[in-house]
């Protein structure tokens, strides 16, 4: 009975030191088969963990379904994330008079959820939900089956390792990229993957890959540990060390003013961690989107007074929504519309689509609407009917492809 109470101990434990950095996320894998990609933010051990999740995949036995409401939301209506997710997934319903997804809040015993859609169930008896959004979820500790990492780039050398030691004197230097809750870790390390059971590990550590820099240089993250005599304290988790006695089972801490702590696991009731977020530009410079997807300029040829496409890849939108093309800067706030493509003729003997000056000024549909917001440009055009549009400029300068369909 001794050595259970130990190995649960350091179980619980362990799993304070996959925090991962702001760009590798983790993903939590629930014993019902729920996936959630995101980041720790908090954790106690034992009770439950915060996810600060940007999608995740919910398992729900019909029985457990406490409450249940949906609606229907217009594409247009949609986050950028759900408005991207819903074109991938062809999950869009509705005709050419307008396009939606139908969203549900649902209750169960454990868990509230909101705003997901409802996906194919995986097998009788159960319902499988979906969330494309920014959310924080809590989870029972009861409830986790697994936490998984991705590995850093091969062209980045600022991060940081995981060192792990072993109760038969080994250590091993990677990237802690799987724990199975109660049973094992995988590190993946320059010779292969470790699979490690979780009684053996002695003591983890954080190092840096980059040997001239230290820890909390690269660190894109910050530690809190709450104790509990109400006392935080802030910093880097440098290691965590498993022992069989309590006074060999201890956390340290490199704190704000540079110096180490040697902090008794029996004594922290709660890990935080905060990620330093790199603001990011949603949109590349320069570079034009259609609802959400970057574009790539269009392939043309010049034949007589013709502009022919011959791109083989063409972006399809269902007809029903509004067309947004959108770009960082005041890029499409100059002379910018389509034109409807027609069928021509090329001197191989083939046939694409393309214009003539004469179809041009014909088939020009103007945008309905033009905005400058928080320093992005759009142009919108309503509801278009089924073919081939060039997004062009009077400059022609570039020109742009789409395709609706159906």
């Amino acid at each position: 009975m001794k050595t259970l109470r130990i190995l649960l101990f350091s179980v619980a434990t362990f799993a304070i030191v996959l925090s991962a950095s702001a760009e590798r996320k983790v993903i939590l894998k629930l014993k019902d088969g729920s996936v959630i990609h995101g980041n720790i933010i908090v954790q106690r051990p034992g009770v439950d963990i915060t996810v600060a999740a940007d999608s995740a995949t919910f398992i729900i036995e019909n029985k457990e379904l406490l409450y249940s409401t949906s609606r229907k939301v217009k594409y247009e209506d949609l986050s950028r994330d759900w408005k991207r997710w819903s074109l991938e997934k062809k999950a869009l319903r509705g005709n050419a008079n307008g396009r939606y997804i139908v969203t549900y809040d649902i209750t169960t015993p454990s868990y509230t959820f909101s705003n997901v859609v409802k996906l194919v169930s995986p097998k009788e008896g159960y319902n499988k939900y979906h969330s494309e959004e920014s959310c924080t979820y809590k989870f029972l500790w009861s409830d986790l089956s697994e936490i998984i990492r991705t590995e850093p780039s091969s062209n980045d050398n600022m991060y940081i390792d995981d060192e792990v030691t072993t109760s038969k004197g080994n250590t091993y230097q990677g990237t802690i990229v799987s724990q199975v809750m109660g049973k094992q870790l995988s590190i993946k390390t320059a010779g292969g993957t470790q699979i490690i059971p979780l009684e053996e590990v002695i003591e983890t550590r954080r190092v840096s890959h980059q040997g001239s820099l230290k820890v909390n240089e690269i660190a894109d993250y910050t530690n809190t540990l709450v104790l509990n005599n109400d006392i935080s304290k802030e910093g880097i988790i440098l290691s965590q060390h498993y022992g069989k006695n309590s006074k060999d089972r201890y956390v340290t801490l490199l704190l704000t003013n540079g110096k180490t702590d040697k902090i008794q696991s029996n004594n922290i009731i709660e890990y935080r961690t905060t990620y330093n977020k790199k603001e990011e530009d949603a949109y590349r410079t320069g570079r034009v989107y259609a609802n959400e997807f970057l574009m790539n300029k269009a392939k043309t040829i010049n034949e007589s007074n013709k502009l022919l496409y011959v791109d083989k890849k063409v972006f399809p939108f269902p007809e029903g929504i509004v067309i947004t093309f959108k770009s960082q800067g005041d890029k499409l706030q100059n002379d910018w519309y389509l034109v409807a493509l027609e069928s021509l003729s090329m001197e191989n003997g083939g046939t694409t689509f393309g214009y003539t000056p004469e179809i041009k000024e014909s088939n020009s549909i103007r945008p309905s609407s033009t905005d400058l917001v928080n320093g992005v440009s759009s142009i919108s055009f309503n509801y278009l009917s089924p073919g081939y549009y060039a997004l062009v400029t009077s400059a022609d300068s570039e020109t742009y492809i789409i395709k609706i369909i159906k």
